[in-house]
């Protein structure tokens, strides 16, 4: 097995470029970094901090100009076609075949970072993205039980009757169209099952036009219920309101769950809790960050240790507990990780079907559309617009 640690060159420095400027993102990089420079004193990290919109953009204007970074983090399964065919991504079969990471890492993650029979990144975290958050003694007071809901059309009739003053039923960040089309495919997946989200996303888009036009048409419902401001609201601010007990529910990813471990006087269990979104019991929606390396960039030995050690079992176990994710390695000891990290895992061991966020479900120009999709319709609310929109999209 290769070693994570080198005898460098004095004032060396590998380059990473990555999407995680605030919050547990920002502290885990942090501590990876400090640790990986203590293992190689003449070796500094260096990072590219760019906002997650502009992330992308960034990293393939540097390729274009034949000055990417070493090191960079990406979304893997189909968003990395088009890298690996304009020739943009290193093949780092070798350190896979180096550190026998096949047998370490999960099959679903690290197919995601495999084309062609070749490896070109590492899979770093797992993340849930089916998650609905709670009150606890909002739902009390309400009756209801979200693990017994069993329908996103359900859910839309407890959300009408969760309504109280100023307080809502679930925040809907709406400025981001991401954030709409992940609410979209959950609603997609729990009306109708991950396989018709599947053949959606995958080709067979005509085939399910109906449910597509009904799956908009829970959206659009679930919009109604919405803040009158929601279309300027972002996650981070949306799940703000959430701690500040402004609604009953948030639906989003588990990446959420740090920042309400961080807070006191907020304890899981007891004031905040967690189901998946109803219909989606068996289902793990799942998002994964990549490390990739750049095949116009210097790989050398000072950055072929850096993704060394950001693939160890000890920088995957740090990587995760901060970020509030699941490492990808079987290894890794979860014993100090929160609770809820420790059921995301079990249910991720448990589950039938892993369907992928849009990003990681369909291609980069699939994905564009549709979000322009998903930002027409919140402004618009046009429904059949917007299934028209969708089912161009998916079959782009």
């Amino acid at each position: 097995m290769s070693s994570h640690t080198r005898q460098s060159r004095a004032s060396a420095d590998v380059e990473m470029a990555h999407f995680w400027q605030e919050g547990g993102g920002k502290r885990m990089l942090e501590e990876l970094f400090a640790d990986f420079h203590s293992r190689n004193p003449g070796v500094e990290v260096t990072d590219q901090a760019n906002t997650i919109d502009d992330h992308g953009m960034l990293i393939k204007s540097q390729i274009l100009q034949e000055s990417p970074p070493p090191v960079f983090v990406e979304w893997p399964g189909q968003n990395m076609v088009p890298y690996n065919e304009a020739g943009a991504l290193r093949d780092v079969s070798d350190l896979w075949a180096d550190n026998g990471w096949a047998e370490a890492f999960i099959e679903g993650p690290r197919e995601r970072v495999q084309m062609d029979g070749s490896y070109y990144g590492v899979p770093i975290d797992i993340h849930r993205m089916n998650n609905l958050f709670y009150h606890v003694d909002m739902v009390e007071e309400r009756g209801i039980d979200p693990a017994r809901v069993d329908s996103p059309g359900e859910f839309l009739e407890v959300l009408e009757g969760c309504e109280d003053g100023d307080v809502i039923g679930m925040e809907q960040p709406m400025k981001n169209p991401s954030d709409v089309l992940q609410l979209f495919a959950n609603i997609v997946i729990g009306e109708f099952g991950a396989e018709t989200y599947r053949g959606i996303t995958q080709g067979e888009t005509r085939s399910y036009e109906s449910e597509l036009r009904r799956s908009v048409e829970l959206l659009d419902a679930y919009a109604d219920l919405a803040r009158e401001d929601a279309t300027f609201v972002d996650m981070v601010e949306a799940n703000g309101r959430f701690m500040e007990g402004e609604s009953v529910f948030f639906h989003q990813g588990d990446w959420m769950a740090g920042s309400y471990e961080d807070r006191a006087d907020f304890e899981y269990g007891r004031d905040w809790d967690h189901a998946v979104f109803p219909g989606t019991e068996d289902v793990f929606m799942l998002s994964t960050d990549a490390l990739v390396a750049a095949e116009g960039a210097d790989f050398d030995e000072d950055a072929r240790a850096f993704l060394e050690f950001m693939a160890s079992p000890g920088a995957q176990k740090t990587l995760n507990r901060i970020k509030g994710s699941i490492p990808p390695r079987r290894d890794v000891d979860l014993g100090d990780y929160p609770e809820i990290l420790r059921e995301q895992f079990r249910d991720f061991e448990a589950a039938s079907h892993f369907p992928a966020g849009h990003a990681l479900q369909i291609t980069p120009d699939a994905f564009v559309e549709a979000k322009i999709a998903a930002l027409e319709f919140v402004t618009t609310r046009d429904v059949d617009r917007t299934t028209r929109a969708l089912l161009d999209a998916y079959g782009n």
